[in-house]
Formats: C-alpha cells, structure tokens, sequence
C-alpha cells in the first residue's frame, strides 16, 4: 500500500489557509429579522386586550345585523310598465349626521331557536352545536385569565355558556363560551 507523500516544509504545508467571510450581510439580515419580530409582536400586544375582543364581537354582530336585514328586507315588486320618476336625495341635517350606533347584541329575527347546552363539550364540539341550532358563536373568552385563544378548538372544553341553556333566542343570536384547556388544572 502506498501513502501519499510527506508534507513539504515551507508556511503552507497543505494549501492556504481558508479564507474569512465577510460576516456584515448576515449581520444586518439578523437584525433585519429581528426587527421584523420585535414589531409584529407589538403590533399583536398592543391589540390582545378584552376590549379589542369585545370591539370585535361588537363590530362583527352588528355588521351581521345589518347584512341580515338587508337581506330580509322586502323586495319591491314593480309593475311592467312604469312612468319616468324622479327620486330627490333627502337633505341631511346635524341630527341625521350625528346619529350613533348603539352596540347590537342579537339580530332580529322572525323564528326563536331553543339554546343548546355545550357545557362540558370540547368546544369544537359546542360550537357545531351551536350553529347547528342557529346562533352565531362569538370568540372564546379563557377561563384563567390569561387571554389566550383556542387555536385547535377540541383541546378546549366548555365551562360556562352566557346563554341558558334551554332558553328561547331569536336566531342569529351571539353566544360566547368560557373555556380552558384539558391540560390546565
């Protein structure tokens, strides 16, 4: 068997040395992340409040409202043959431009629905239930307190409902679950 032969004398017995890596590009693409992270996780933080969840509750009921009664507005019906009309906008005044919303916390409805219970359902479960039933299942609120929010909704059972079970609602009616993980004592 034959080996290769013995280094050479000299400052480079094997070749030259490596040579060293600009290391700015990935200084500044790290930060450039981190940057990234740090402001997202402000703008997530500044929003994770009860009354960012309560404004969307709000927010999403009456939004729902209004697009339900769109919808169950009577269509007007016109007969075929019609005479040239003129339609004049209404003058607005301080009082019609001042008029506020007040927050809508069921929808009108002409049918009631029975409320299911979903307590001690996991609530992916409860909320099947629930919207089978036709009401509209608002966020979890967490029953530690910590303001989490269920992401896969079977790891989370239901503790309480805001709604009695067995109660007659109108349909389209918001219930909020209490909920916690299986694994939280």
């Amino acid at each position: 068997m034959s080996y290769p032969p013995p280094p050479q004398p000299g400052p480079y017995a094997y070749g030259p040395p490596p040579r060293k890596r600009n290391k700015l590009p990935f200084v500044l693409a790290g930060i450039g992340v981190a940057l990234v992270l740090c402001l997202g996780g402000a703008m997530l933080i500044g929003t994770s409040g009860d009354k960012a969840k309560d404004d969307f509750a709000d927010g999403y009921a009456q939004g729902l409202a209004a697009a339900q009664a769109s919808a169950s507005a009577p269509a007007a019906t016109e007969p075929a043959t019609t005479a040239p009309t003129t339609v004049v906008a209404p003058a607005t005044t301080e009082a019609t431009t001042k008029a506020t919303v007040a927050p809508a916390r069921t929808t009108v409805a002409a049918t009631t629905v029975k409320v299911p219970s979903g307590v001690g359902l996991d609530y992916q479960s409860a909320q099947d239930l629930w919207r089978g039933a036709g009401l509209i299942v608002a966020p979890a609120k967490d029953a530690t307190g910590a303001h989490r929010l269920p992401v896969i909704d079977a790891n989370w059972v239901v503790l309480a409902q805001d709604l009695k079970a067995g109660s007659r609602v109108p349909e389209g009616t918001l219930i909020t679950a209490t909920v916690k993980k299986y694994t939280d004592d």
